[in-house]
């Protein structure tokens, strides 16, 4: 993506989000949110891999590195593209509407874009849900002293989790079949029920373990 958010530094990215522009916004910002957790139990492997004291939890923190590494990436491009689909649907509202035609292309454009908005931050949730549940093998079998960290990856996740559902519900307003829209809003109890679900049993181990 030209201008790829990515190529920002990180004060570069906060000021954007603080900016008067309307995007990058919750999305983006919710993807990087997911981005980060992964990020957290990346680390949390590096600190586990080659310490004599989990050889035996090596192959499987391995493991670990390698998905949640790919699952970090993907977050990473959503943070982009959660931009670009917000500009494909100004881009698609501001198409000329005179004749009938540039009236039925214009709307079909619109609902294409919107779908596109929709997916997006479906694609975080489910993104997102993923990175809970590995967290989970971060703070049960990683370096104990990176115990907290695998916590903070699921709440990160779990955090980006609901503003990307947010996201979701918002452009459901764009839609016009009210089958497909109580589809989304379905999917989005179910995955927000998830992540919520999979946090308390974060918060139960890390009361066992933290105090």
């Amino acid at each position: 993506m030209k201008n790829s958010l990515l190529h920002l530094t990180q004060e570069e990215f906060i000021e954007k989000l603080a900016s008067s522009e309307p995007a990058p916004g919750g999305g983006s910002a919710s993807a990087q949110a997911v981005a980060n957790g992964a990020a957290l139990i990346e680390m949390v492997a590096n600190l586990t891999v080659g310490r004599k004291r989990y050889a035996d939890v090596a192959a499987e923190m391995e493991e670990l590195l390698a998905t949640t590494k790919k699952l970090r990436l993907q977050a990473m491009n959503l943070i982009d593209e959660d931009t670009k689909a917000y500009e494909l649907v100004m881009s698609a509202f501001k198409l000329p509407r005179k004749t009938d035609q540039e009236k039925k292309t214009r709307a079909e454009e619109i609902l294409k874009s919107t779908r596109i908005a929709i997916e997006t931050p479906k694609n975080t949730a489910l993104l997102a849900l993923e990175v809970i549940k590995l967290s989970f093998i971060a703070m049960e079998k990683g370096n104990q002293n990176t115990f907290s960290d695998g916590l903070v990856a699921a709440h990160l996740a779990q955090a980006g989790c609901k503003g990307a559902l947010a996201n979701v519900k918002i452009n459901l307003s764009g839609l016009k079949d009210q089958e497909e829209i109580d589809e989304y809003l379905e999917l989005s109890e179910k995955i927000a029920k998830e992540a919520d679900q999979l946090l308390l049993q974060a918060e139960i181990m890390a009361k066992a373990q933290l105090g």
